[in-house]
């Protein structure tokens, strides 16, 4: 199975060091959208220009502190990863939690995946990146207050995996909305994860910029 498959509710530890590269998007001469671009592998995605950008040199040092088993050689296995909120307070260390926020928390995620784990990838475990969703839809484990808003393939020209929305009661018995989007390389030896998320009163607010971002995340393959 992939890594950080745990049932905690108060740190994701993603199974996931890169290069950023952001180019503004304009239109007659006014930019309204930063570009994220990962040309290696051909990944896109957009975030409104007026969030705040959490580089990949902050997740990475705040990350490289963990203690938890395994967490430096997945941080070797990370290519690229980004994080973006419209809130100037964000840090890794919300990114890295699952307390729920009042602003959006939008976090991308390029790791190549190690020999071990490519024959052990399955929709089930890409499903279950964050949570273990996959045990909450069948019933096999009790959710905390989960509703399951949808679960649909996600395909794209470099790239296949599954796009899943839900809520569900994270720390403070607050409910949280989660949308993510985990996919493999046509090789399998690469994993692309983009999670976007806030309290469920939050996402509601926000749900048509937080829509649009989901939707324009693109994996083009090498």
């Amino acid at each position: 199975m992939i890594p950080n498959q745990k049932q905690s509710r108060n740190r994701i530890s993603f199974i996931i060091f890169g290069l950023i590269g952001a180019l503004t998007l304009s239109s007659c001469g006014k930019s309204s959208e930063t570009f994220l671009a990962f040309k290696e592998d051909g990944v896109f995605t957009t975030v409104p220009k007026t969030w705040h950008e959490i580089s990949a040199t902050q997740l990475s040092d705040f990350e490289a502190k963990s203690t938890d088993a395994g967490a430096a050689e997945r941080l070797a296995a990370v290519k690229w990863q980004i994080a973006y909120s419209p809130d100037s307070k964000i840090t890794p260390k919300e990114v890295f939690s699952l307390a729920p926020q009042e602003s959006p928390i939008v976090f991308l995620r390029i790791r190549n995946l190690y020999p071990s784990e490519v024959n052990a990838v399955s929709f089930n475990s890409l499903r279950d990146i964050v949570l273990p969703l996959s045990s909450w839809i069948d019933g096999s484990l009790t959710a905390p207050k989960f509703t399951l808003i949808s679960d649909e393939n996600f395909k794209d020209k470099g790239a296949t995996g599954i796009r899943t929305i839900y809520t569900f009661a994270a720390s403070n018995e607050i409910l949280e909305t989660m949308n993510q989007t985990v996919a493999l390389s046509a090789d399998r030896t690469v994993l692309y994860v983009l999670i976007i998320r806030c309290s469920a009163t939050c996402y509601t607010q926000n749900q048509s910029s937080l829509d649009k971002i989901a939707n324009s995340f693109t994996i083009r393959g090498k």
